[in-house]
């Protein structure tokens, strides 16, 4: 390993710990909006159907229920 090597793994190494803390808050920021972006999408669309008069799940007969 050259010394340039060493240089760019350091350099690498300060990089990644420096933003890690950035990149976790960045990544739960995401994955807390998209969880915001399916659940109005879900409630929309239970809306939608009630307004439809659709059923939301399908019926279920006694014969069909497995003790």
């Amino acid at each position: 390993m050259t010394t340039d090597d060493v240089l760019a793994l350091l350099v690498f190494t300060t990089a990644a710990r420096v933003f890690a803390p950035d990149l976790r808050c960045l990544t739960r920021r995401l994955l807390r909006a998209g969880v915001r972006v399916g659940a109005a999408a879900l409630v929309e669309d239970h809306h939608r159907a009630a307004a439809r008069g659709v059923p939301l799940a399908p019926a279920v007969r006694e014969e069909e229920v497995q003790p």
